[in-house]
């Protein structure tokens, strides 16, 4: 009967996420969305990342620009809004599977940027035409030719 206990105990423990291992461990990173109060499509991003069991807080700001610059987001890798996770900068409309990757992996970087608002992203309405480029956000980023980081 023991073991079967401790069975029981484990799998409780891996379903809830506290094992460290399951995607619940990200999903405790609260996010800060930072977006124009004229663009309805942060807010969908953030449904969805609500959706994945992420806290979302939703600030607007008429001055994108500057948040951007202050955690050293390039123009070039700019995308529909801002968002904050820890130490990291989500740009635009970076599907979930990034983002998991991001806040698991925790790379030396200062975030990821999905450019633009591509039709079929999260967030956007329309149909996905491809794959999307995700790009990662670093010191080197706007000096040149920017790094991938996913394709989704």
């Amino acid at each position: 009967m023991r073991r079967r206990e401790l069975l029981m105990l484990s799998l409780a423990s891996f379903v809830t996420g506290s094992c460290g291992l399951g995607s619940h461990a990200q999903a405790a990173e609260p996010m800060t969305l930072y977006k124009d109060p004229n663009c309805g499509c942060g807010a969908g991003h953030a449904d969805y990342l609500t959706a994945h069991g992420f806290t979302v807080t939703i600030v607007e700001t008429a001055d994108l620009d500057a948040v951007r610059r202050q955690h050293r987001v390039p123009e070039a890798l700019a995308g529909c809004h801002t968002i904050l996770a820890g130490d990291y900068v989500i740009e635009g409309h970076v599907p979930i599977e990034s983002i998991r990757r991001l806040l698991t992996e925790r790379p030396d970087i200062i975030g990821i940027s999905l450019v633009g608002m591509p039709p079929g992203s999260p967030g956007m309405e329309g149909e996905k035409a491809g794959p999307f480029t995700i790009y990662q956000i670093d010191a080197t980023s706007g000096t040149g030719e920017p790094k991938v980081f996913a394709v989704d």
